[in-house]
């Protein structure tokens, strides 16, 4: 079926940045969800690699270097006009402190499962959703499969994730 002329895709990718026993998250200043807390992330450039434009946007949003470990979850929308793909990363906090970087957030704190569950109306209705299940230690992380790359693509232009045969492992 072929799109409507003017209609658009939009991949975009976020991340569950673990840091302590909470994950980080950004307070947004813009769109139907401003001032409420959501993923650090954005869009993906084009000829961008999702990985690449996940630590690159939470860097720009949350101050913090941190590293992709697995996707956990795609949010699919289809609205007027729009195709919009969502790709949810875990991530491994790796230096910085957060802190507001970007005019698109006002605010970047941490959250545990408890302030999730006791106050979920502060957050975009899909944060609970997704991190809960991260935080309790009760998801399927899809691993990313470096070993498999079909010429002529190599590991920087071919990437594959899967079922990695194992639940990741729950807070300690």
């Amino acid at each position: 079926m072929s799109r409507p002329s003017g209609h658009r895709t939009v991949i975009a990718v976020g991340g569950v940045v673990r840091s302590g026993d909470g994950i980080v998250l950004v307070r947004l200043t813009y769109s139907r969800h401003r001032g409420k807390f959501m993923f650090p992330g954005g869009k993906v450039d084009p000829g961008e690699s999702l990985e690449a434009a996940l630590v690159r946007e939470v860097r720009e949003e949350a101050g913090i270097e941190a590293e992709p470990e697995g996707i956990v979850a795609v949010r699919h929308r289809v609205d007027p006009g729009e195709l919009n793909t969502f790709v949810i990363f875990e991530m491994r906090h790796l230096s910085g402190q957060p802190r507001v970087v970007s005019p698109e957030a006002d605010k970047v704190e941490v959250f545990s499962a408890a302030d999730l569950r006791r106050t979920p109306d502060r957050f975009v209705s899909l944060v609970p959703e997704i991190a809960l299940p991260v935080l309790d230690g009760t998801y399927t992380r899809l691993a990313r499969n470096d070993e498999f790359a079909p010429s002529p693509y190599g590991p920087d232009t071919f990437r594959v994730y899967g079922p990695s045969g194992r639940t990741a492992p729950g807070p300690e």
